[in-house]
């Protein structure tokens, strides 16, 4: 990297005020002519508070309105990748083989920055002796030349290559709040914070303004770029839609049925992943895939409060993200001999599945079946909603009196107990017995569709929620002194 700035700030009577930045960036991980980029940023600021008009309200303690708008960039990926990758290989010529490479990675001689130019409003405000202050932004955002690693036909002989492509829009609202509740004379105060955001993001153009979707790499016009896109569970098929015994298709649940009535492609019995036939032909392929749901969140909050009581003090965090799905990869399945891919789990945390059987007509889970028969779909167990409210952490304290601590020549002394991640207040994952702690661990990959039909795997590009790692409960003891 190489980079260039100057900026400058003027402000007049403390009451208006304006920022002007200009920056150049160079990255030599870019192609040739796209390595440097220039983008401007300007700031205004107005303190409402210093005017002449404001000194009647006395009980307003801050006052500022500001905005801007600047431009970003950025160039990440990884050295190199712009001239493409070879993998060792061979071929077959004469009686052995003979050395050769494979092109892994394509290379892309034009790869450039990728940019973002963002609108920013804000409120800066405090009230009542500044014992209510909060920060409100509002903002939209709008980038282009996305830098994306885009899977490639197989035609091609490659695997993948960077591009900059497409754009999109993304726009939210963020408040920080805090709040002094209780002050007395007794020595009793308590305060809180509270942050509140939402970001709504979505694709605006793909390669072209005419193009409307690239399903290969999950892409839609009008979603987020992590969205989840796969056929739809509805359900476990049952007993009921069968017409009658066959004595020659064996299930493992001990009974044997005839394929279900009103699909014909392909033939699926009870106890089997019923998903949603879009068309109603009967026939389950690519075409029957949807939107099932994204990995952004609706919002996200937190709130803290603070207590103390002359030499007490507690202080409690609460963390929520709420409104968003999550792939859990370890109940998606696996078809063929292997049967089930959780049945595999036994050296991990267990997960409560509520497999169905003849007894048990459950639309949770399919029958365990470890038969050579295919699981069909069971991609669409993993995707999970991953709404949650956890309690972040609690930290306690007590402060010595000054007089004592002084006796044993010190200047302070307080000691504490924490605890982080205690417990979880709201999560329907872990209330079904499914995951030990919601909040993800993983990160990418792709899933797909199980049993062999066809459909092709679709990246998903978000949050996963793995058993071998969840948020570490912690307990600690402390002291600080001060000599």
């Amino acid at each position: 990297m190489l980079s260039y700035m100057a900026r400058a700030a003027y402000g007049y009577d403390d009451r208006y005020l304006i920022t002007v930045t200009g920056r150049v960036d160079g990255a030599s991980s870019l192609a040739p002519g796209n390595k440097y980029f220039t983008y401007p940023a300007v700031g205004l600021g107005w303190n409402i508070i210093n005017e002449k008009f404001m000194k009647k309200y006395t009980f307003v303690n801050n006052l500022k309105l500001r905005g801007g708008y600047g431009i970003s960039g950025n160039r990440n990926v990884a050295p190199y990748s712009t001239l493409g990758e070879l993998t060792p290989s061979a071929y077959n010529f004469g009686s052995t083989g003979q050395l050769a490479y494979t092109l892994t990675n394509l290379a892309n001689p034009n790869l450039g920055w990728q940019s973002t130019g963002q609108y920013d409003i804000g409120l800066d405000f405090a009230l009542f002796n500044n014992r209510i202050t909060a920060n409100i932004d509002v903002y939209k955002q709008n980038t282009k030349d996305i830098l994306l690693s885009v899977n490639l036909p197989p035609s091609t002989g490659t695997g993948t290559t960077f591009e900059n492509l497409g754009k999109t829009e993304g726009k939210g609202f963020e408040i920080n709040l805090s709040t002094v509740n209780i002050q007395t004379k007794g020595g009793f105060n308590w305060s809180s914070d509270f942050s509140f955001s939402m970001n709504r993001e979505q694709i605006t153009e793909l390669t072209t303004p005419q193009q409307q979707f690239d399903k290969g790499n999950g892409w839609f016009v009008g979603q987020p770029i992590n969205v989840i896109y796969d056929v739809k569970k509805i359900g476990i098929w049952q007993i009921g839609d069968s017409p009658g015994i066959d004595p020659s298709k064996s299930q493992a649940n001990g009974a044997v049925y005839l394929p279900v009535r009103g699909q014909t492609s392909p033939a699926q019995y009870p106890g089997q992943i019923r998903v949603e036939d879009i068309d109603n032909n009967g026939v389950i392929n690519a075409n029957d895939r949807q939107i099932l749901g994204t990995f952004q969140p609706k919002w996200e909050g937190g709130f803290t409060n603070r207590f103390s009581y002359k030499a007490f003090d507690l202080s409690v965090v609460t963390f929520a993200r709420m409104g968003m799905k999550v792939l859990v990869p370890y109940m998606t399945a696996d078809g063929g001999s292997a049967g089930f891919a959780f049945f595999n789990q036994s050296r991990v945390n267990q997960i409560r599945t509520n497999y169905w059987t003849v007894n048990n007509p459950t639309n949770d889970f399919p029958a365990p079946d470890a038969s050579t028969d295919r699981l069909l779909y069971g991609s669409t167990l993993g995707y999970r909603d991953g709404s949650f409210i956890k309690m972040r952490s609690i930290n306690v304290g007590y402060t010595f009196p000054s007089k004592l601590v002084q006796k044993i020549r010190m200047s302070s002394l307080r000691v504490y107990a924490n605890v982080t991640n205690p417990f979880i207040l709201y999560s329907p994952l872990v209330k079904s017995g499914l995951a030990i702690d919601p909040e993800g661990n993983g990160y990418g990959g792709s899933v797909a569709s199980a049993g062999g039909d066809g459909q092709a795997a679709v990246p998903n590009r978000q949050i996963s929620v793995n058993l071998n790692n969840p948020s570490i409960r912690q307990f600690t003891f402390g002291v600080n002194a001060k000599f």
